[in-house]
């Protein structure tokens, strides 16, 4: 019998859909799981990845807030925005200041989008 490694999941075509919408639009980009603790991230791109510095295997599993990007310069009340839009299941766009893994500080505008799949199951 084969020895299975790592996470196994089964295919999501509503993923795989939002995904290949969005490279297509040279977008960065996560996507969370709000349905685990901290709505661990489940997928980052690769324009996500070069945007912040780190790789793909550390920003997995990190909570959907980015609170990993945080710094000095990052407003209270931009991140109490995005909780509140992550909660409150609605769409916001929130200027918030964010810092890179070597530390360089970049503006961004974070537009946040609660995606809802319903399944039969």
């Amino acid at each position: 019998m084969p020895v299975r490694r790592g996470h196994v999941a089964p295919q999501n075509t509503f993923l795989d859909t939002i995904i290949r919408k969005f490279e297509g639009q040279n977008r960065k980009f996560i996507i969370a799981n709000a349905r685990v603790e901290n709505c661990a991230i489940i997928f980052c791109n690769d324009g996500f990845c070069g945007m912040c510095g780190y790789t793909r295997s550390e920003v997995m599993q990190k909570p959907c807030t980015c609170s990993f990007l945080y710094g000095p310069h990052t407003g209270r009340p931009a991140v109490a925005q995005m909780a509140k839009a992550l909660l409150g299941s609605e769409e916001r766009k929130v200027e918030i200041s964010l810092y890179r893994k070597d530390g360089k500080l970049w503006g961004g505008v974070s537009y946040i989008c609660v995606l809802r799949h319903y399944s039969d199951t």
